[in-house]
């Protein structure tokens, strides 16, 4: 059997993941829709065999490029 590796296409970096308080269903997923006891990307591999199309990386501002921004002065 051939081993898929998932690091690629994991859902850490991803807007769409969300954490809940559900006990039984920590992750969840805004796009599709539906909390999981598993990682939305691995969940969506399980029930399609296909990676997730619609992953979206975050946009990360690092605290460097902040203090370097100018700031707004009230006139």
């Amino acid at each position: 059997m051939k081993k898929v590796h998932h690091k690629n296409n994991l859902c850490f970096n991803c807007k769409h993941l969300f954490i809940t308080h559900d006990r039984f269903r920590r992750w969840g997923c805004k796009n599709f829709g539906f909390k999981s006891n598993m990682i939305p990307a691995l969940e969506v591999f399980a029930s399609t065999g296909m990676k997730c199309a619609y992953k979206v990386e975050k946009i990360i501002i690092k605290k460097d490029v902040i203090h370097k921004m100018p700031l707004r002065r009230k006139k």
